[in-house]
């Protein structure tokens, strides 16, 4: 009988010991028997502590990673609507000069041009004026966007840990029952078969 196969999938898994009698074609006595000498019980608990440890450990390191990525997301956003407040007043627009230019080398007919360049120039010109109300109304948008996200990240991100931390702790409470009821149930077994 291998022993040590049956108790790791016992300690590692949610599994009881009715579904290993059936596995394994042993009776549940004597599973019960071996997992109560060797202590299966306790080792679940500490497998599933550790477990739990772990898994809480990966998942807020998780939820740190992706936190600060967002604070280093809107930080970024900020500097941006920072910038823009500080040209609210600032205006740009475009300036076009085309330039023709008739070159006249035709020496039989001096009135007909030989060369006809046009040159096009586009200028970037910045000037303060009033500030612009609908831009305004943009950057306050999202700056109140900007801090929506930041709190309702964080206590949604709260809230979903410990609706994690719930649900483990009351699996485990739900499968130490199951372990405790079984143990009742074949100790009472056992006292009706020793009369």
């Amino acid at each position: 009988m291998d022993w040590q196969t049956i108790k790791t999938e016992y300690v590692t898994t949610e599994t009881s010991y009715r579904k290993l009698s059936v596995k394994y074609g042993i009776s549940v006595t004597a599973i019960a028997n071996k997992a109560k000498e060797e202590k299966w019980v306790e080792q679940r608990k500490q497998f599933l502590n550790n477990t739990f440890t772990k898994t809480v450990a990966v998942a807020s390191k998780k939820k740190v990673d992706r936190m600060t990525r967002i604070m280093d997301a809107s930080d970024r956003l900020l500097e941006k609507l920072e910038k823009a407040i500080e040209e609210l007043d600032l205006h740009l627009a475009t300036q076009k000069t085309k330039t023709k230019v008739i070159e006249y080398h035709n020496y039989e007919r001096p009135d007909k041009p030989t060369k006809e360049i046009i040159e096009e120039e586009e200028k970037l010109i910045e000037f303060t004026s009033i500030i612009d109300r609908k831009g305004l109304h943009e950057v306050t948008s999202a700056l109140k966007d900007l801090k929506e996200i930041q709190m309702l990240k964080s206590e949604l991100d709260r809230q979903e840990q410990e609706a994690k931390i719930a649900k483990l702790r009351k699996e485990a409470e739900e499968e130490e029952k199951k372990d405790n009821e079984i143990k009742v149930t074949m100790d009472n077994d056992l006292e009706e078969y020793s009369r």
